[in-house]
């Protein structure tokens, strides 16, 4: 069960993300970056497990990298400017260094 809690938490960290980052830049994307950071350490402290921190970043990977990808409406959801650019690159970095803070 933690797992998957762990899994849908990072997944709904990257959906408000991606929602986020947007919205009134540069602070959309700094929220989101922050978010996520928080979101990922908040799975290791309640649960006291860095592997399940792991679960909760693969999910937010999969949906930041699904929202990076043409759908099939040709729509983008993390576009290829600044702002989703950062999104990916720093948000990607920041769960890593989530990942690696101590619980």
């Amino acid at each position: 069960m933690r797992l998957l809690i762990s899994f849908f938490i990072g997944a709904a960290t990257a959906a408000l993300a991606i929602l986020l980052h947007q919205s009134v830049p540069p602070f959309g994307v700094i929220a989101s970056i922050l978010l996520s950071y928080s979101a990922i350490w908040a799975i290791g402290r309640t649960f006291q497990s860095r592997a399940l921190k792991w679960v909760g970043a693969v999910g937010w990977t999969l949906l930041i990298l699904r929202g990076a990808t043409f759908g099939t409406g040709q729509e983008l959801l993390v576009q290829g400017d600044g702002v989703g650019s950062t999104l990916l690159l720093l948000g990607t970095l920041t769960v890593l260094f989530a990942i690696a803070a101590r619980n």
